[in-house]
């Protein structure tokens, strides 16, 4: 998933048809495309790209993702400036005293959404950990099984859900508390 992610926010320079006109030199110069992470939420999505399309083919990969289940941290990937240590940080447009949270980008693996078979078809499963117990079920249609840690990962992963640690999400752990 590292490597996913790198290559997510590597820079791309794109290609002849994708040319802007600089007012400096006097001639269309190719653009350059960068991503970055800036804010990450307290759940995070994550869609793994599983069909690959071309002018002449369009295929399932089945390529297998080694994604963590606990203690998924993106700090490496948050500009320098972006991630800051302290606990709160100021706003810097915003009124005397004004402070946001900040929260160190640590994830924990909660559901993974498969999709099994080909481009002209499939079938969706879900592996959802369970709060209160912390095991892993297979919900297939109307059937659920617990099923082993070792199992969460595979090559149908499609969607990963992440929460942040120390986030105020609204998951069942909480209602089991009450």
């Amino acid at each position: 998933l590292a490597d996913c992610l790198e290559c997510f926010c590597q820079q791309e320079q794109l290609d002849e048809s994708d040319t802007w006109y600089c007012s400096k030199c006097k001639d269309h110069v190719r653009a350059v495309k960068k991503l970055d992470l800036w804010h990450l939420p307290p759940v995070l999505v994550i869609h793994l790209k599983r069909f690959s399309y071309s002018r002449y083919s369009r295929d399932k990969l089945d390529t297998h993702i080694d994604f963590p289940l606990q203690q998924l941290d993106l700090s490496s990937f948050i500009p320098r400036y972006a991630h800051v240590t302290p606990k709160k940080v100021k706003l810097s447009n915003a009124g005397e005293g004004a402070s946001i949270k900040h929260e160190d980008p640590v994830y924990d693996l909660y559901a993974v959404s498969n999709h099994f078979g080909g481009m002209g078809g499939g079938h969706y499963t879900a592996f959802c950990q369970m709060p209160d117990d912390q095991c892993w079920y297979d919900f297939d249609d109307s059937h659920v099984s617990s099923i082993g840690v070792g199992k969460v990962q595979s090559s149908a992963a499609y969607v990963l859900f992440y929460h942040r640690r120390g986030s105020d999400v609204g998951l069942a752990r909480r209602a089991l508390a009450v």
